[in-house]
């Protein structure tokens, strides 16, 4: 009896660790000031900072819903950690815009932008054949081609 008692305590004190640290991960690391601590990240910050998202959190448009969307962001932002720690991001960067924060901020449903326009007519026929919004809106967020035409003038430019 003895013995599962101090189990159940090692166990407790492993979950509250392992919840602890998923806690303080999430919070330390999704803020948007931790976005931009990333040297690779600054062009997209300074960008977002113009344009006209510049008043709601990365995670509004970078973070999904649902039960385990802390887990998932947490899980992408330490995979990004890695990348940048090893030196291997790449310009574009790869980040995901989830189609239903859009819908829902500008339905209403969602809304941290206080001032978010409703969906425009003719958008409701677009969304159900499966158009994201990144397919025209591309730049809405960020300039989606951030350092990619300064890299191809430069090559260009050695021809």
């Amino acid at each position: 009896m003895q013995f599962y008692k101090k189990g159940f305590i090692i166990l407790g004190l492993i979950f509250l660790v392992i919840y602890g640290a998923h806690r303080f991960s999430y919070a330390w690391f999704t803020h948007s000031s931790a976005c931009i601590r990333c040297h690779e990240i600054e062009p997209y910050a300074a960008s977002w900072e113009k344009s006209p998202h510049s008043n709601i959190d990365c995670r509004d448009c970078h973070e999904t819903r649902g039960p385990f969307s802390r887990l998932d962001t947490t899980v992408r932002g330490v995979r990004d950690i890695v990348i940048h720690l090893k030196g291997r991001y790449s310009f574009p960067m790869r980040a995901v815009v989830y189609d239903t924060n859009c819908i829902n901020c500008h339905l209403g449903i969602f809304k941290p932008e206080t001032n978010a326009p409703l969906l425009p007519k003719g958008h409701a026929g677009l969304i159900k054949n499966g158009v994201g919004c990144n397919n025209c809106h591309r730049d809405t967020g960020h300039e989606n081609g951030l350092e990619v035409e300064a890299k191809l003038d430069s090559i260009i430019r050695q021809k």
